[in-house]
């Protein structure tokens, strides 16, 4: 199979050379690959505004012998998911969804499900919508499929008798969202308000659980933890 095409979501570009650049992306097909893109940077006809992190893309791939490096000949954009740059803090929080994937999954083995459930979760994150219990579930969801599953139920009894020690040292209200959010549709769970507060303890809570997953640690998890002012100690497991 030396060309083919498939879709795929651009995690990681970075600049090569003067003209070139490396791209991470997730694949339906092919799952994790690396790529170089020859003449990125001069071909708008090849590549008009394509190969940028969020994007989902139709790529036409070629796959030489002996090398793990592939070569993308073109790149059609599907969605550019632009919303997600409209806010700091929305652009932060969805690129740990980026960098949990592309940092936790092994190369060349396709996941249809994670790339499923990362397509989901960026096309609906957005600037203009109350954004924080999507990506909170699109967290919870892509844990699971990582291999570290969380067990929703255990937040019930904390809800129930607050008094009660919580999973992550979570409140009431951050142990309800969780439990009850887990049996919302998109629709309903974009319209739940959670406090400054809930929102602090979640964020803290999701990102501990990164570090159970990620062997090493997450660069988008130190911008987050600067962007939101949080101890960098909090955001990983003791």
């Amino acid at each position: 199979m030396p060309r083919y095409s498939t879709e795929a979501i651009i995690l990681n570009a970075i600049d090569f050379l003067e003209s070139d650049k490396i791209i991470h992306a997730l694949t339906r097909e092919q799952g994790l690959i690396t790529a170089i893109a020859k003449g990125a940077h001069r071909s708008r006809k090849r590549f008009p505004g394509t190969l940028e992190p969020f994007c989902e893309v139709c790529l036409e791939v070629h796959k030489g012998r002996g090398s793990d490096l592939q070569r993308i000949e073109s790149a059609v954009l599907i969605n550019a998911n632009l919303s997600i740059r409209e806010d700091l803090a929305l652009l932060g929080y969805s690129a740990v969804l980026l960098e949990m994937v592309k940092e936790n999954l092994g190369p060349y083995d396709p996941v249809p499900a994670t790339y499923e459930c990362l397509r989901n979760s960026l096309a609906v994150l957005d600037a203009g919508r109350q954004w924080f219990p999507l990506w909170s579930f699109a967290m919870v969801n892509l844990l699971r499929l990582l291999g570290y599953g969380i067990e929703l139920e255990s937040f019930a009894s904390r809800r129930d008798h607050p008094d009660n020690p919580s999973p992550g040292g979570l409140s009431a209200e951050a142990c309800m969202f969780l439990e009850k959010g887990s049996r919302m549709g998109r629709e309903v769970l974009c319209r739940v308000n959670v406090s400054a507060q809930g929102k602090r303890e979640i964020t803290l809570f999701l990102l501990r659980m990164c570090t159970r997953v990620s062997v090493r640690p997450l660069k988008t998890v130190a911008f987050l933890a600067k962007l939101l002012d949080l101890d960098m100690n909090q955001c990983y497991m003791g």
